[in-house]
């Protein structure tokens, strides 16, 4: 399973970017807060039927409330996925004062039940923004950092346990690249870092470059050449493609093995982690991180 921190809402993930469930963390009650945060980055991206959406569920409910850590798949009205997940980490507002952020804790253990749900729904790719926004909480690259390692933790513990954690890629994402370079900093080699495609500017944006004139008083510095990116070749992927096995987690692979995947293709084992993982090159061109040695 990858782990990989995104600069993008992980209510407007771009098209090449879409995923199975979108995990949202709120109310017990199921009811937003009107003021700025998550609640509002949502309605605004659902669209005008969200509260229609908890209404419904929310009658449906014992009590018109969920437990915390209670889970409830919704529809996922102009969102950019099949469905939204809200799982719930804090109690109802009492009388307009929300209630406190939820700690640490709840978080980590909302994570992975969240996980452990879309995996028994077949769920590929499933994001999360930086959870538990709230009076008194945590900041936000951690909230990120920690979102990103309780994906990671449950992963290892289903590898631990021998089950398949069913998930394949989990994108933890933040609107700003200045937050998810610095959540990178604090998790190093543990997530990737995925740049979505840059959008089209808009026509406004470039009028005002184009009629701002003159030149800047300092010059642009040389980029530094793009590294070039390793990749399996054609010859490698021909011979593999005729001679490798199919992937077999039980089986114990070495740097330099050759294999077939049934989804991601020819892939040569590029090192083995301290954590039992061997690293993968495939013929793609991404690398992944799969299971070997598993009984």
């Amino acid at each position: 399973m990858d782990v990989q921190l995104i600069t993008a809402s992980a209510f407007d993930l771009p098209s090449s970017q879409r995923v199975d469930a979108i995990v949202h963390d709120g109310a017990t009650d199921l009811r937003t807060w009107p003021g700025p945060g998550p609640d509002r980055d949502l309605a605004e991206h659902y669209g005008p039927e969200l509260q229609n959406v908890l209404t419904r569920e929310r009658e449906r409910l014992d009590g018109g409330a969920l437990p915390i850590g209670g889970m409830l798949r919704l529809h996922r009205g102009k969102l950019h996925c099949d469905f939204l997940l809200w799982v719930a980490t804090r109690p109802p507002e009492n009388k307009g004062i929300q209630a406190p952020a939820p700690r640490e804790e709840t978080l980590s253990r909302a994570v992975k039940d969240a996980l452990a749900f879309v995996a028994e729904r077949h769920v590929a790719r499933v994001a999360f923004g930086p959870l538990g926004a709230g009076p008194d909480a945590l900041d936000e690259v951690r909230r990120l950092v920690l979102v990103a390692k309780a994906a990671n933790a449950y992963y290892d513990e289903a590898f631990q346990s021998g089950r398949p954690a069913g998930v394949e890629e989990v994108l933890v994402c933040h609107p700003y690249s200045s937050k998810v370079a610095e959540a990178r900093r604090h998790l190093g080699r543990a997530v990737k870092v995925v740049q979505p495609p840059a959008r089209p500017a808009s026509t406004a944006t470039t009028t005002r470059r184009r009629s701002s004139g003159g030149r800047s008083k300092r010059s642009a510095k040389p980029r530094a050449p793009a590294r070039p990116k390793v990749r399996l070749t054609e010859e490698e992927i021909g011979r593999a493609k005729a001679t490798a096995e199919v992937y077999d987690r039980s089986r114990e692979y070495e740097p330099g093995d050759y294999f077939v995947h049934p989804k991601f293709g020819v892939g040569r084992v590029e090192e083995l982690t301290p954590q039992g993982f061997i690293m993968v090159l495939f013929e793609g061109g991404e690398t992944r991180r799969l299971l070997h040695r598993r009984p």
